[in-house]
């Protein structure tokens, strides 16, 4: 124990000294003082709260990390090419030790600069956000809607995987029966299911002129009583772009009732337990008196009383287009509608965040030491930000929804196939979640660590050090 803690000891010092780590300190230090202070966000509290916290919390995470990979390479290089390894292994002291020693040193580091960091960050927000003169409706905007942990409910979609296998089997029998020729290659038969389901992504999420959408909702909390919140976006006629608008749409909510209430006109009064297990009904409750302008293309965020929430934990809620231009509108599945319910404070979501950020820093100091363990320095660094280059395209290959040819196939196995070896930096960015009033789920949490710490990150732990174990140190030649 005493040998280990020597040499993290010894890590911290080096550490400490060395000229790059001093300048991403200098560099972090201006983030973190200047990002939220001087930005101004839309002119409102809940804006300039979401985009401090955003901005702030991931330039933190990609400093720190740039500064693990760095030191990570900078201390385990250093010491076998300077020889001062050649004279710790004279003694009792297994490599193994030295390795992890090393490791923790960095890590032990860069936690105590995450830890004030993130403490700097939180109390210059909340210092900016309660001395600028918001309205007293800004600010309890804000505590409704960022300075909280709220838990996110998405409706219940159908299975698309399942009903475009079932329309590609029909396709396939009607034209067999009609005698056409059928590509039955198994890149035909892919480019064909994954046609299918890109026209029933987008039946889906379209609400043509005049028709209504709804949406359920299972399992929200049956003893709340706060405010609920809708939160959505939708895009007027096309996805994306530049070209949105204001238009106009009808939000109607369901109000849960028993069908035998409405036989008898009357309440019954039933036992709790009862009511849970019967099946509701939902009577319309228009939000507005007629059609609201709302601007496509933007989130928005509407209250609901949790009176609409059903004994069960069920909601029903609906949206009928009304566009000035007569154009459909597209609501995808991951922009909502969602249902968002207060399940925390603040102050542990934005803590949780930090623990991410932790995660990721465990694994860029290890991916530094594992590749400096047989490795020179620059080869290295070179190695460990190709690597998290590699994760991050992976992520933009693999998410493609459009095939043109063979290429675009080739590309999306080839993402698909590198994401189970490597680790993207966008799995660890989920400031957007503090920034949102979005509880991080230790679900999340644990979900990320196994992932990309147990399964990816390890066995490159665990590599480097054999490879620092059976290195031949003679061979190292001081240049």
């Amino acid at each position: 124990m005493v040998p280990f803690l020597g040499i993290v000891r010894l890590t911290l010092k080096t550490a400490v000294r060395s000229n790059i780590f001093q300048l991403l300190l200098l560099v972090l230090l201006v983030c973190i003082v200047a990002v939220p202070t001087s930005i101004a966000g839309d002119g409102t509290a809940r804006g300039y709260i979401q985009i401090s916290l955003k901005y702030s919390l991931a330039m933190t995470g990609f400093i720190l990390s740039l500064s693990s990979v760095w030191l990570g390479c900078f201390i385990m290089s250093r010491d076998t090419e300077t020889y001062q390894l050649h004279m710790v292994v004279t003694k009792s002291i297994s490599r193994l030790t030295v390795w992890v020693g090393k490791w923790t040193g960095i890590v032990l580091i860069h936690l105590v600069l995450l830890l004030l960091a993130s403490l700097t960050i939180y109390f210059i927000v909340q210092y900016q956000y309660h001395r600028q003169s918001f309205s007293a409706e800004e600010k309890q905007r804000i505590e409704n809607e960022v300075m909280v942990a709220r838990r996110v409910y998405y409706p219940i979609m159908p299975k698309m995987d399942e009903l475009a296998r079932k329309e590609l089997a029909r396709r396939l029998e009607i034209n067999k029966r009609s005698g056409r020729t059928v590509d039955e290659s198994q890149m035909a038969q892919d480019q064909l299911f994954q046609d299918i389901k890109r026209e029933i992504v987008s039946r889906y999420s379209q609400i043509a002129f005049g028709e209504v959408r709804e949406w359920r909702y299972e399992n929200l909390p049956t003893d709340y009583t706060g405010p609920v919140f809708l939160r959505f976006r939708f895009y007027v006629s096309k996805i994306g772009g530049n070209e949105q608008r204001l238009s106009q749409g009808l939000w109607i909510l369901g109000f849960p009732f028993l069908p035998e209430e409405q036989e008898t006109g009357k309440q019954k009064v039933t036992e709790q337990k009862d009511i849970k297990e019967k099946k509701y009904n939902f009577a319309a409750y228009p939000m507005s008196q007629g059609p609201e302008q709302i601007m496509s293309g933007e989130f928005h965020e509407r209250v609901i009383s949790s009176k609409f929430i059903s004994a069960n934990g069920e909601m029903l809620i609906a949206f009928q287009n009304f566009d000035t231009n007569r154009e459909g509108m597209f609501f995808q599945p991951a922009d909502g509608p969602k249902i968002l319910v207060s399940a925390g404070s603040f102050t542990s979501n934005y803590f949780r965040a930090v623990l991410v950020i932790f995660i990721q820093l465990l694994i860029m100091a290890g991916l530094g030491c594992a590749a400096a363990s047989v490795l020179s320095m620059p080869t290295a660094v070179f190695l460990v930000i190709s690597y998290i280059i590699a994760g991050s395209l992976s992520i933009l290959l693999s998410g493609t929804t459009y095939f043109s040819g063979p290429a675009d196939y080739l590309g999306s196995y080839m993402g698909k196939i590198l994401l189970l070896f490597v680790i993207p930096l966008q799995a660890f960015d989920i400031s957007y979640y503090v920034a949102g009033g979005e509880l991080i789920e230790f679900s999340l949490i644990g979900s990320i660590f196994l992932q990309y710490f147990i399964l990816r990150g390890v066995p490159f732990f665990l590599l480097g050090m054999f490879l620092y174990k059976r290195r031949e140190l003679g061979l190292v030649i001081r240049k």
